[in-house]
């Protein structure tokens, strides 16, 4: 049986990625059946994943990585500096002896990349894009100088696939589009019906993600300052955790917000939240495609995004899917809050209903059915 090698490592157990690389593997072990999928656990991070069908592979010894806190931009340079410092020869070896038909490589992926560079093997190798790329000069040298040794870049929005095609890193025939799985359906579907923890007293909109500039959330807290009437007969509520909590914490005590705006810790079922909110909103730079985006259009909560690249301008096109806004702006942000809370109740629905339509894609079942097509080959 062929052998296909998943390689994700991570500091940050929160990140969306991870769950589409457990979805991925777990949904690709049950409907792949001639090859086996094996997951590198390089310190000790995927120690609190479990599958009966998907095997790991404990590549060092040494677990101190993951008992460290690593915070901070320099901190987190640091173990990536000590992850490849650790991880490379035993990967090299590994390769070598078990000879994988495919590494699908998802995050620090510098590690693999730079060792397909220096070196050859039996496996082929698939870049997996991670959220929307930033391509600063080192990210676009290593690409460039790997594409031969690269057989497939699967890229999660079409955005993203005509931004490397248009750099001319990897040619068309390498670039595919397989949206991210991160609809496991059966899972949604009984989570979202669970009560709430806290009942709120007034309509709610929500805001999901870690507390980091990616997300942008001090634009919404600014906007609703300024504005407060919207909070007269609704509350915002932001669920997240991350090194800009105490700046949240700030901007709501200054500005008198403490009884309209609250802030959640991190939660483990985030539907019934998205299930009760009155609209979900995502203020985000930048997102590829936004997961919370798409949960909420399968659920059939409205939807108010930024047109940040890559993923929500694609997803919602010119609204027919939700309510779009330029990034940053706050004027556009107020009209189409006001478009949002003036609606009919029919022009809603209609939105909902193409959202819902356009959110299968991201399903489990349609990603492991797209990849399996690719690992056959």
């Amino acid at each position: 049986m062929k052998k296909n090698f998943f390689w994700s490592p991570h500091i940050d157990p929160q990140v969306a990625t991870l769950r589409s690389v457990s979805n991925t593997l777990n949904f690709l072990s049950k409907y792949e059946k001639k090859s086996k999928n094996f997951l590198i656990n390089v310190f000790g991070e995927w120690d609190d994943y479990n599958s009966k069908s998907v095997e790991k592979i404990d590549l060092t010894n040494n677990k101190f990585l993951k008992q460290k806190k690593f915070k901070g931009f320099f901190h987190s340079r640091l173990l990536y500096f000590l992850i490849f410092f650790f991880s490379y020869f035993p990967l090299k070896r590994i390769l070598n002896n078990d000879k994988p038909k495919y590494l699908i490589v998802h995050l620090i992926t510098s590690v693999p990349i730079l060792m397909f560079i220096l070196n050859k093997f039996e496996t082929r190798l698939i870049l997996r894009i991670s959220g929307y790329p930033k391509l600063n000069f080192f990210r676009f040298l290593l690409w460039k100088i790997a594409a031969t040794k690269i057989r497939y870049v699967i890229c999660p929005t079409e955005e993203t696939k005509s931004l490397l095609l248009k750099r001319k890193i990897f040619t068309e025939g390498q670039l595919i589009f397989i949206p991210d799985p991160i609809l496991n359906v059966k899972k949604v579907n009984i989570m979202k019906r669970e009560k709430l923890e806290k009942k709120f007293t007034k309509p709610f909109f929500l805001a999901i993600g870690r507390f980091t500039k990616q997300k942008n959330h001090i634009f919404l807290l600014d906007f609703f300052s300024k504005n407060s009437h919207y909070l007269e007969d609704n509350k915002l509520i932001i669920i997240g955790q991350g090194e800009l909590k105490k700046t949240y914490d700030k901007v709501i005590r200054e500005n008198n917000l403490k009884n309209k705006v609250e802030i959640l810790n991190y939660k483990k079922n985030i539907f019934n939240y998205i299930s009760n909110a009155k609209c979900v909103i995502s203020s985000s730079l930048w997102e590829d495609p936004g997961f919370v985006m798409v949960e909420a259009a399968y659920i059939g909560t409205p939807i108010i995004s930024s047109d940040c690249p890559s993923g929500p301008k694609e997803f919602i096109g010119r609204n027919e899917c939700g309510y779009i806004y330029n990034l940053n702006d706050e004027n556009s942000f107020k009209l189409a809050l006001d478009n949002f809370i003036l609606s009919s109740t029919n022009s809603i629905d209609l939105k909902l209903i193409n959202a819902k339509k356009k959110s299968k894609i991201y399903t489990c079942f349609y990603n492991s059915k797209k990849l399996s097509d690719i690992l056959r080959n």
